[in-house]
């Protein structure tokens, strides 16, 4: 009987050690297995390209277990509109590979979840661009793992068998939508932060990149540029890009567009912005032959085309006007005979001649582009030494210039009149600032503001007929002496005469103190029309005044104590 017990006794320990030295070999264990990825795309100036993937392994890896060299990336290209066409069959560079605790590229951690392949910024031809020849590409990667294992904080490792693609994150891009009105493909980003019209950049792309509807904002940063977070935090507006819009059919369908958006409440149509490069700028150009009194400014780079004729030039003589050409741009002549033939006509307008298409910020670090490429700087870098960058330039326009301003008297107790229209100072691109009456619609007015323990002054804000910007009224109110008003009434009382005499009495000696020429006895008599109210409110209380002949002194006795004591 002992033996059997020992025995259970030494099966019970021995599995007790099985189990506690599985449990040890499972934190050294290497398992196989694969591993989902996301490729992070990113709107360059020149262009939109892969910059990394972002490979999520499920629990924290130590950084120092990777290396550039565990990893090969291949990608095959297709056109998005066209997935027989392949554009690209090769390799990625790979420049580093680190951990992340963020599922996001540019954020280098010890250890992470998130193990990011980082790709050149910088390339041409070498499979990073999202499009090329006018076309937008669908890009599959294939990554091979060739080390020896990942290791985890845990103490556990994998050796990935394969890694499956998942998905595509382009954090600016990603916000446009496309859409099509009567046959005109366009695509928009809404800033859905900000509950109120917004100005509205309308970008017009260059020749060539059109061939599908999502190249034009993906070839340079023309369109996409103004929803850059940056941008957004200090100039909240909305985009538009049209696709291949060069004739004036094609500006009336723009137009559409933009009526739609003002009519929804989105745009403010007093700030609408045009701009464009190359074929953009020529379509910038044909925009404005066809509606000249519509935009509040224009940005034409390069643009292959002008006015057309002194007519044109005439109707936008008032219309701030920015016009960009490299001197190594072949439409070099065509832009600066354009402004020699025109510019004499145009009040506020400024040609802006590079001497090289430089970018100097990072990725491209001083890179020097192709002549007619002035967009790169323009849009993204070059500081004008007055004007600033363009950005500022264009969101400092306005077709409003001014709204004059409202004053109004009133006395205390009785609700100011506001006028029905304003003068608002508007700019007409062919003739310059008039002004027009327009109707406006005025805030409600509390009535405490006008009241006896109002601010004295106060501003009430009112909505203008086909404009964003408010008319604003500032109101003065009078505060009168009453006292007179108060004897008139305290005269014509049906009370007792013993009690009307009390009241009489506190108003003559009030208006004896205030009479006192030599000293100022203001003091006392506040004092003596505070007991004045306390009395019409006991006599009130006790029946012998009307609720509403108690209120009517003491809003009158109020009325003179805030005239008093200002």
């Amino acid at each position: 009987m002992m033996f059997k017990k020992r025995l259970v006794t030494i099966l019970l320990v021995c599995l007790s050690l099985l189990f506690n030295l599985s449990t040890v070999f499972a934190a050294d264990e290497t398992t196989s297995t694969t591993l989902p990825f996301i490729l992070k795309n990113e709107n360059f100036a020149f262009h939109e390209r892969t910059d990394a993937v972002i490979i999520d392994a499920g629990k924290e890896v130590v950084a120092s277990s990777l290396s550039v060299s565990d990893f090969e990336v291949h990608v095959v290209a297709t056109r998005k509109v066209d997935p027989n066409f392949v554009a690209y069959d090769g390799p990625r560079e790979v420049i580093d590979v680190y951990t992340s605790n963020v599922n996001d590229s540019g954020s280098p951690s010890d250890t992470g979840r998130y193990i990011i392949i980082d790709f050149p910024d910088v390339g041409w031809g070498d499979g990073g661009s999202t499009s090329d020849g006018g076309y937008t590409f669908d890009s599959k990667y294939t990554i091979t793992y060739k080390g020896a294992q990942i290791n985890f904080a845990d103490g556990s490792s994998i050796v990935p068998e394969a890694f499956v693609q998942t998905g595509v994150v382009s954090p600016v891009l990603d916000q446009f939508k496309y859409a099509n009105y009567n046959g005109l493909d366009y695509s928009y980003f809404y800033n859905e932060d900000v509950d109120k019209p917004l100005p509205l950049v309308v970008f017009f792309h260059g020749g060539g990149q059109g061939n599908d509807i999502y190249t034009p904002i993906r070839f340079s940063n023309g369109g996409t540029v103004w929803a850059n977070p940056e941008n957004q935090a200090k100039y909240p507006s909305h985009v538009l890009a049209p696709r291949n819009a060069t004739t004036p059919e094609h500006m009336h369908k723009v137009k559409a567009v933009i009526d739609e958006m003002i009519a929804a409440g989105k745009v403010d149509p007093n700030r609408v912005y045009i701009t464009g490069f190359s074929m953009g700028g020529g379509s910038t150009w044909t925009f404005l032959r066809t509606y000249p009194d519509f935009a509040a400014a224009a940005a034409p780079l390069c643009p292959a085309g002008g006015p057309g004729s002194v007519a044109n030039a005439q109707a936008v003589a008032y219309l701030p006007l920015w016009t960009f050409v490299d001197v190594k741009d072949f439409l070099y002549d065509s832009v600066v005979n354009t402004d020699r033939i025109y510019g004499p006509y145009w009040n506020d307008s400024l040609l802006t001649i590079l001497q090289e298409n430089r970018l100097n910020n990072p990725p491209y670090n001083g890179h020097v582009f192709d002549g007619h490429a002035v967009w790169l700087p323009v849009y993204n870098e070059y500081v004008h030494p007055e004007r600033g960058m363009l950005i500022d330039w264009l969101f400092s326009k306005s077709k409003i210039r001014g709204i004059s301003e409202v004053e109004v008297n009133t006395v205390s107790g009785v609700a100011p009149i506001l006028p029905a229209t304003v003068a608002v100072e508007v700019n007409q691109n062919s003739t310059g600032v008039v002004s027009e009456e327009r109707p406006v619609v005025w805030d409600a007015i509390d009535p405490q503001s006008y009241g006896n323990d109002g601010p004295g002054v106060f501003k009430v804000e009112g909505t203008i007929e086909g404009t964003v910007e408010k008319a604003v009224a500032t109101v003065t109110v009078e505060y009168r002496n009453r006292i007179a008003d108060l004897k008139e009434i305290v005269a014509g009382l049906d009370i007792v005469h013993g009690n009307k005499n009390a009241l009489t009495v506190k108003l003559d000696q009030a208006e004896k103190l205030l009479s006192d020429t030599k000293h100022d006895k203001s003091a006392e008599a506040v004092e003596i029309l505070n007991a004045f109210i306390d009395q019409v409110n006991n006599f009130a209380s006790s029946g012998k005044l009307s609720e509403e002949q108690a209120i009517e002194m003491v809003e009158a006795a109020e009325e003179t104590i805030r005239n008093i004591t200002n």
